[in-house]
């Protein structure tokens, strides 16, 4: 526990709330990590939401929440609880562990990530729960202009094998390193160039083409 809260930076969060976030109901324990789950799921969609809102200025809701849905996702959390060592912490039955000590049900873990949140809200406020979120998920947040690129190109694939073109296609050229803009990616569908875009990588490009092809064809967001 000690180690947890230096590694979260959360020395001034009540620990008799911590350690109730890293109990499952199967402990027996009558004080256990759901009621805080709830809260903290609450308090991640809603941190995840106001980033995306702030950086994504132009974007419709609709691609917004995409967004948000990838970054809360099960798998997201999974990956923060393997970061944060919590299958060994967490406080559960003896049916919920093999032989080895490891948990049956990762699920348990990705729940003590949004328990653990609801604890330092708890404790905290709102302030100190966004800043460990912001500082947790800095590396997937920064990942998501790939999330925002599949999202992109996956659209206008639906549209367009929806209406009968087939799949779009993508065409990307190295322009050197000199160029801020590396690459540049044409997106043709049904054989006529729909879309054309630059970025730093080719998926960033790709995704450019991709938007580029959705306004020009009014595909609907």
């Amino acid at each position: 526990m000690h180690r947890l809260q230096q590694r979260l930076q959360l020395q001034g969060v009540d620990e008799q709330l911590l350690r109730r976030a890293l109990t499952h109901c199967s402990s027996g324990a009558k004080q256990h990590m759901e009621r805080l789950e709830f809260l903290g799921d609450a308090v991640l969609g809603l941190v995840i939401a106001e980033y995306l809102h702030g950086h994504f200025p132009h974007e419709a809701e609709g691609r917004l929440s995409r967004l948000r849905a990838h970054l809360v996702r099960r798998e997201s959390l999974l990956r923060i609880a393997r970061e944060w060592q919590l299958a060994a912490l967490v406080s559960v039955g003896d049916g919920e562990r093999d032989r080895q000590g490891k948990l049956k049900s990762p699920s348990i873990a990705a729940n003590a990530v949004e328990a653990v949140i609801g604890a330092v809200f708890k404790s905290g406020g709102f302030d100190m729960a966004r800043q460990l979120i912001l500082r947790e998920w800095q590396p997937l947040l920064s990942d998501v202009s790939e999330l925002d690129a599949v999202d992109a190109k996956s659209r206008l694939q639906e549209w367009t094998q929806g209406h009968g073109y087939g799949l779009p296609r993508y065409t990307v050229i190295d322009r050197g390193v000199q160029h801020q803009q590396r690459f540049l990616a044409r997106c043709e569908v049904a054989g006529k160039l729909a879309g054309e875009g630059c970025g730093q990588r080719k998926k960033q490009a790709e995704s450019e083409a991709a938007r580029a092809a959705i306004q020009a064809l009014g595909v609907i967001k």
